[in-house]
């Protein structure tokens, strides 16, 4: 009987141990693959895209548009309202981008 008792007690004993390194593992990949996760090789590459299409490079080249756009309507050029209007509604949408994208994330 006590033969019987000392197996029961040695499973019970490995069990535990396989419930704890089960459970080990798992939190294990609950800390890890949020890691992971936000660790992508492209976040690098489009933030600079990003900083490209909507940083300075974009704000010099909409003002240089805009100047263009004026000179083109003031001497009334043809369709030179409707170059002004897509050069405007081209700035807002290339410099606002972040802002709107910042807005509905929060990042």
């Amino acid at each position: 009987m006590t033969r019987i008792r000392i197996i029961i007690q040695a499973a019970t004993i490995e069990r535990t141990k396989l419930y704890l390194i089960r459970g080990a593992a798992l939190l294990l990949c609950v800390l890890i693959f949020p890691l992971a996760a936000h660790a992508s090789p492209f976040d690098s590459g489009i933030s600079s895209i990003q900083t490209l299409f909507t940083g300075t490079v974009a704000k010099a080249a909409s003002l240089i548009a805009i100047v263009i756009g004026g000179y083109t309507f003031a001497h009334g050029e043809p369709g030179a309202k409707k170059t002004l209007a897509g050069v405007a509604a081209g700035t807002g949408i290339a410099i606002m981008a972040t802002n709107v994208l910042t807005w509905l994330w929060g990042s």
